[in-house]
């Protein structure tokens, strides 16, 4: 069980779970303004950091020198360091669009803890050069956990045990950085499952990733059938539908085996 205290802020355990060393801690405030100017933003998004967003935090950089692993570079990537930030939301802000958001701006690898004191998620933003241009990166992919509370369920203990650096078995930071991402695809898991298995290799943690997306679409489509079973009034066409709830949430069983 975790033994975070009751009140603690959920972006701090998630923090604290990390376990990095205190030479890698940097604890800047980052002006919302270098979100505008890196990230290429809308008007809309500009809304949304303004109103959304309380605070963002540099709170560390990870080099080799810290994590004990080498940096990794190949025609694709560099990871020469990973940053770790902390988004502080306020009430009502649009989370995952932020979350974007910030991970677009920010050069480097990024592992961002966004949320506020109700609960915070882990987003690891895998980067990659850009195609064309060598002096941009994009995002590869985004792998966003469940949200943390610090209530210390089991599911969500397990998860935070398992994030702390010196648990990641890795050998580079770039292998460094995917298990971040292999644990909050993990936790995602969990939440459907109820249980917290970390992937034996790459080829398992893909496979998740895949259950994962379908299992997604799929609870969507149960959520729409029952909808449509429930407001319709003639009889025939009620049968039917149920028939077809039926047969979506067998398949949707099925996903949910693939995931355990």
């Amino acid at each position: 069980m975790s033994d975070a205290p009751a009140n603690a802020n959920p972006l701090d355990v998630l923090y604290d779970a990390l376990a990095l060393p205190a030479s890698a801690r940097i604890e800047r405030r980052v002006a919302k303004s270098l979100l505008s100017e890196r990230g290429a933003l809308s008007s809309a998004d500009r809304r949304r950091v303004d109103a959304g967003l309380e605070r963002l935090t540099w709170r560390a950089t990870l080099k080799p020198t810290q994590a004990g692993v080498p940096a990794f570079s190949d025609p694709a990537r560099d990871y020469a360091q990973i940053v770790v930030m902390s988004a502080q939301l306020r009430p009502d802000a649009q989370a995952d669009r932020l979350g974007e958001v910030i991970h677009r701006a920010i050069a480097h690898p990024l592992v961002l803890l966004v949320g506020d004191e109700a609960g915070a998620v882990l987003s690891v933003g895998l980067k990659r050069r850009h195609e064309r241009e060598a002096d941009r990166v994009v995002v590869e992919r985004l792998a966003v956990s469940p949200a943390v509370t610090g209530g210390g369920d089991p599911v969500e203990a397990a998860f935070l045990s398992s994030l702390t650096l010196a648990a990641l078995s890795a050998h580079d930071l770039w292998s460094l950085h995917m298990g971040w991402g292999d644990r909050a695809d993990a936790f995602a898991a969990a939440r459907i499952t109820g249980v917290f298995r970390l992937a034996d290799d790459e080829v398992q943690a893909d496979a998740r990733r895949a259950a994962l997306a379908a299992h997604a679409v799929q609870a969507r489509e149960v959520a729409r059938l029952r909808k449509a079973a429930a407001g319709e009034q003639r009889l025939n066409r009620r049968i039917d539908l149920s028939h077809d709830v039926a047969q979506a949430e067998a398949e949707l069983a099925r996903l949910t085996r693939l995931l355990a």
